[in-house]
């Protein structure tokens, strides 16, 4: 009879650990933090998402912080930031889906970073000297030593982690809502048939490179919207998104906007791959 107890006991509480659900938050959490649940994502991936990255795949002085950056009834978004011991790290984001429950569907980072973080890596190691003979040879690139630690400061900004990022807005907010309102109040010469994707930098006053902006643009997402690119290789941008109050925001999604992250007033960080 003991026998007999014990076994239902033990069947009632694999029922309830196969049956417990997550929260995407709480699924993603685990799935970084308790190597022994992450021996077993099978059970929450779907898609292209194997399994990996997840705890057992970090060094043991990792440090993760955890955002949820959207959740809708079927899709949702967490930030995950991944920090070594000096504080150095990337932002990455995993994309879910909920069918019968969550399920991690993709992982995503700004992509194609290598050419930028090289190129970092020899910008700073250089000296006066060689900086004043690469501004001879390729004035088209650096007109000035202005120029090149504005660039230098653009690449660091595009790889930095999106709290950085974030407070580089929030550190010059007036001036990027002074350039906000320029847009709005400048009547653009409409080259193309669509208004969308147009390139505004060349029709404004405002010199808007001190901000680290290298492209400002009109977005596919609304007539009103304007996208402030900081950089990137290809279609792999991070940048500001202003969105009017009213109009409806993207969807994320792990083909092409990876993760929007709301900073007030209208303005997003995003990236794009």
């Amino acid at each position: 009879m003991r026998k007999l107890l014990a076994t239902l006991i033990l069947i009632a509480i694999c029922g309830i650990l196969n049956a417990q659900e997550f929260e995407p938050l709480e699924l993603v959490q685990k799935v970084f933090t308790d190597k022994k649940f992450a021996k077993r994502t099978n059970r929450f991936s779907t898609g292209e998402y194997k399994g990996h990255p997840n705890a057992n795949d970090l060094s043991e002085n990792t440090k993760l912080n955890f955002r949820l950056l959207a959740k809708s009834e079927n899709t949702a978004v967490v930030n995950v930031t991944i920090l070594d011991s000096l504080g150095n790290g990337i932002d990455t984001y995993a994309h879910l889906e909920k069918d019968k429950k969550w399920k991690i569907e993709a992982f995503r980072a700004l992509a194609m970073t290598g050419f930028m973080e090289q190129a970092l890596l020899e910008m700073e190691k250089m000296t006066e000297e060689q900086i004043d003979t690469l501004i001879q040879k390729d004035n088209e690139t650096f007109k000035s030593k202005e120029d090149f630690y504005k660039e230098l400061k653009n690449i660091k900004l595009t790889l930095a982690l999106d709290d950085t990022i974030i407070e580089h807005f929030d550190k010059n907010r007036e001036k990027f809502e002074e350039l906000k309102n320029e847009l709005q109040n400048t009547e653009f010469k409409k080259e193309e048939q669509s208004y969308r994707k147009i390139n505004l930098g060349e029709q404004i006053k405002t010199d808007y490179k001190d901000l680290l902006i290298n492209t400002i643009s009109t977005s596919f997402n609304c007539e009103s919207c304007f996208e402030f690119v900081i950089g990137g290789m290809i279609d792999n941008t991070v940048g500001y998104l202003y969105i009017p109050k009213g109009e409806n925001l993207p969807k994320m999604n792990s083909s092409r906007l990876i993760m929007l992250r709301e900073i007030g007033n209208g303005w997003y960080l995003f990236k794009t791959t």
